[in-house]
């Protein structure tokens, strides 16, 4: 019996081996890019927005929205849309809406996923993307009217001092 246990530790060591070198070579086919993305405007501070940009996906959101300054603000709409500018297109890769009477102090945006392509068909890179930008839309019942912010995230031509800059 120990001599068929010997025998067999060389073999569970290969297919141990072949595993783990199969893992590695998973890895080395792309890039993935990971961003932790926070803002601010007028009226709300956007904090723990996460984009994934990986070779063959792009999943945004996990982020809450806050209203400065206000314990709660009764509203009956809400919407907010989550921007990406690549080259001079604009398109909106993630939305969140709400009706009825609610309390719109604070927000969680949820999450989208799904392969992301540019005009050329190719899977977008980060290296594609100018500006990454969240505008916010509620009603404001005393004012009777609605009201749209701009959060701005990521701009490209404004990076300065980043670990992006070597991208």
């Amino acid at each position: 019996m120990k001599r068929h246990i010997k025998g067999l530790a060389p073999c569970i060591y290969l297919m141990l081996s072949f595993f783990v070198l199969s893992g590695c070579n998973a890895q080395k086919s792309g890039n993935t890019y990971y961003l932790l993305l926070m803002g601010e405007s007028e009226s709300w501070n956007l904090t723990g927005y996460e984009i994934v940009i990986t070779p063959e996906d792009f999943k945004a959101g996990f982020g809450t929205l806050k209203m400065k300054n206000a314990n709660a603000y009764m509203t009956d709409f809400f919407h907010f849309e989550t921007h990406v500018v690549i080259d001079s297109d604009d398109s909106v890769v993630h939305t969140g809406s709400a009706t009825g009477e609610m309390n719109i102090v604070e927000y969680t945006t949820g999450a989208t996923a799904g392969p992301y392509i540019n005009k050329n068909s190719d899977f977008v890179t980060l290296e594609d993307i100018n500006e990454i930008y969240v505008v916010v839309e509620w009603w404001d019942i005393s004012k009777n009217e609605s009201i749209k912010e701009r959060i701005d995230l990521f701009n490209k031509s404004k990076k300065e001092q980043s670990f992006l800059n070597d991208l």
